[in-house]
């Protein structure tokens, strides 16, 4: 099983990956084409950069499960997720517009969405303790303007749901469900 960690911007979802990655489990990333990384853009967690000959090949190939074009000021990037890190990790980190593009069609596995939802006062503070510096209300529009569609999408995988969780409990429940798949159902029972 891949599991897909999605929640609005700040919401805790890259301390999750962090333990996560900490405790070995295999974490992949977004792929972007971004020249100029800075960090008043927001990207979803630490971009796996590409060059725009790679975004291409993934593109061409049909190899990826979501790919879209951004734009930032006067930068133009793309960022996606390929089918090579899908199929060689276990766990992934995705904003709602991005899932909202994910296509899990010829997908041979089973998706479990782990939704890490927090109040917007929780995230602005994160995102505050950070130091962020991407624009907070422009990315809570991008995020929440289809938050109903984002919803309906979410329920039609399995699912885990945390509200205003310790990440490091939440990882430490993905880790099991990795490790453990045998113990699936007991957290699918608890958390769903």
């Amino acid at each position: 099983m891949k599991f897909f960690i999605v929640g609005l911007h700040s919401s805790g979802k890259s301390d999750i990956v962090d333990v996560l990655e900490r405790k070995g489990i295999s974490c992949g990333h977004i792929f972007s084409d971004i020249t100029t990384p800075k960090d008043s853009i927001y990207n979803s967690y630490n971009y796996e950069l590409y060059t725009t000959k790679d975004v291409n090949e993934v593109f061409e190939n049909d190899a990826y499960l979501f790919v879209k074009e951004c734009k930032t000021g006067d930068q133009k990037f793309y960022e996606g997720l390929s089918r090579h890190t899908f199929e060689n990790n276990d766990v992934f980190v995705l904003s709602p517009d991005q899932l909202l593009v994910t296509s899990f069609n010829n997908v041979d596995e089973d998706v479990c969405f782990v939704w890490v939802d927090n109040t917007k006062s929780n995230r602005y503070n994160k995102y505050l303790d950070d130091r962020k510096t991407y624009n907070f209300k422009q990315r809570e529009v991008v995020e929440t303007e289809d938050l109903s569609t984002f919803v309906k999408t979410i329920y039609t995988k399995p699912m885990l749901y945390f509200c205003n969780e310790d990440p490091a409990r939440i990882a430490s429940i993905i880790y099991t469900m990795v490790k453990y798949p045998e113990l699936q159902e007991i957290f699918f029972e608890n958390y769903n």
